[in-house]
């Protein structure tokens, strides 16, 4: 049985979007938890959508000439890592820091995943094949959200970024099987 690179992706991304739905609301807690202030939230977020813009046309460029695949499975392998070191994070400016790595690294996946489902998707569905993508993905994230909190309750922050690392292994594994053209 032939499972389409759409399929692969839909499955991948919405396991990785369930694992970075469980911090989503509770990263403000998270930041206070480390000495930080609503004021740092709003920083860290800065410095993440900073780096992250300035290196998405790069990775586009280079993904054009190498692949899209080697990017992806290498951003979402480093991700799942880099979520791990949100656990060694002691003060708000070793946040700074990692929000920067993790703006570089996440521009990678997104930028990628993004262009292997427009690969992925026939010009005439393509409106259809990405409204499904996204209600899956959104459904999944949004499950995580609800989810999150008992956990955070129940086990404290540190399971989430265990939880997400491990998911993002696993989510970042299946993508071994998106078939990718040759580049010329």
């Amino acid at each position: 049985m032939k499972i389409s690179n759409l399929t692969i992706l839909t499955i991948s991304i919405s396991l990785y979007q369930f694992a970075s739905g469980l911090i989503g609301p509770f990263y403000v807690l998270y930041i206070q938890k480390i000495g930080g202030t609503i004021e740092n939230l709003g920083i860290a977020f800065g410095i993440l959508g900073f780096f992250s813009a300035i290196t998405t046309y790069l990775v586009g460029k280079y993904s054009d000439k190498i692949g899209r695949k080697p990017f992806l499975i290498f951003s979402g392998y480093l991700i799942a890592t880099l979520f791990l070191l949100y656990l060694l994070v002691k003060t708000v400016f070793q946040l700074y820091i990692l929000q920067a790595i993790f703006g570089i690294v996440n521009s990678v996946f997104i930028v990628m995943e993004r262009i292997l489902i427009a690969d992925s998707t026939k010009s005439e569905t393509r409106g259809v094949q990405i409204g499904r993508y996204d209600a899956i993905v959104g459904i999944f994230a949004s499950l995580a959200l609800v989810l999150s909190g008992f956990l955070i309750s129940k086990f404290g922050f540190e399971i989430v970024f265990y939880i997400f690392s491990g998911l993002g292994i696993f989510s970042t594994t299946l993508l071994f099987l998106i078939k990718e053209a040759k580049r010329k």
